[in-house]
């Protein structure tokens, strides 16, 4: 049997935040019956220090985990991790959802999920990741933001912004077609692989998400306007 592999022929890792140990060897067990390799941790404490050791390709992360909040954790790992954060979670509020992609996380997944449906959003997610590292090592730069699509790396003015794995594929989208109305049609199924139902608004979150990073990091010569009813466009400013 033959374990998902990336482009540099190395296994896919995941690193499974997840407090309720029954439910975390299930997805443990499925995901390697899958061909992933999977770490498994109890609680939030010591998440940082398994990123750092395992470089693990995606996140699986519960909320309600003892010690340190899933929210809590998300924030701390984002700071030093650009590869996808899954959120597991029993939660379904609409609040709990903007927190957490507020807080850099790539997708919300509501518990109970069926192992194959959780199985093929993680595969959507470290497919699309795949596509990024196979393409050839350039710099797409517009005014002074500098995309480097093969590392995944975003600098504006020079320093590094950290975005999260959605947020560049987002900006790189938006960047390869400055000047250009990028419908939420559009970036839903380029970038989530579904259909955007009308009233979804993780998309929105995202985009407000990454403006105020942006701005945040001195983006003075392009800005990133919505298109009310439609979308959002990249758009230079007048010098």
């Amino acid at each position: 049997m033959n374990n998902v592999i990336d482009v540099n022929n190395r296994v896919k890792k995941i690193l499974l935040i997840e407090d309720d140990r029954m439910v975390s060897h299930l997805i443990k067990s499925f995901l390697e019956k899958s061909n992933y390799l999977v770490q498994q941790l109890f609680s939030g404490d010591l998440a940082q220090e398994a990123i750092l050791t395992y470089k693990p390709d995606l996140v699986i992360l519960d909320i309600g985990l003892p010690k340190i909040d899933g929210f809590d954790v998300c924030y701390a790992l984002r700071k030093i991790y650009q590869q996808p954060i899954i959120v597991l979670t029993a939660r379904e509020a609409e609040e709990d959802q903007l927190s957490a992609f507020k807080l850099g996380a790539d997708d919300f997944i509501s518990k109970p999920v069926s192992p194959r449906v959780l199985k093929a959003r993680l595969d959507a997610m470290l497919r699309r990741q795949s596509v990024h590292q196979v393409r050839q090592l350039n710099v797409n730069k517009l005014g002074n933001i500098a995309l480097y699509q093969q590392a995944s790396k975003c600098e504006v003015n020079g320093n590094i912004i950290p975005l999260s794995s959605f947020e560049f594929q987002l900006l790189a989208l938006l960047t390869q077609n400055a000047g250009q109305v990028m419908t939420r049609d559009t970036i839903y199924s380029t970038l989530l692989s579904r259909q955007y139902n009308g009233v979804e608004r993780t998309v929105d979150v995202r985009i407000a998400k990454l403006r105020d990073k942006l701005l945040h990091a001195g983006m003075t010569d392009v800005r990133i306007e919505t298109v009310w009813g439609q979308g959002y466009i990249l758009n230079e400013t007048a010098a």
